[in-house]
């Protein structure tokens, strides 16, 4: 199993080909809420924006940035 960094690791290469730059990637909530806030600037806007995401929705995370920047 993947730890923590090598899926972010992933989560933001994939996101470097859709030029989106992950600014950075906070830790949220704690025991079954674990989320993670995702900053991260993008062609479309000015100002950095950020998404929650959860470790195990990282893939669906990614298919929907894919959806919207292609």
């Amino acid at each position: 199993m993947n730890n923590i960094n090598d899926e972010f690791h992933s989560f933001k290469e994939e996101l470097k080909k859709l030029n989106i730059e992950v600014q950075k990637v906070v830790k949220v909530g704690n025991g079954s809420m674990d989320f993670h806030e995702v900053f991260y600037k993008s062609p479309r806007y000015e100002e950095v924006k950020s998404v929650y995401v959860q470790r195990h929705n990282l893939d669906n995370i990614i298919e929907k940035f894919k959806q919207a920047y292609h």
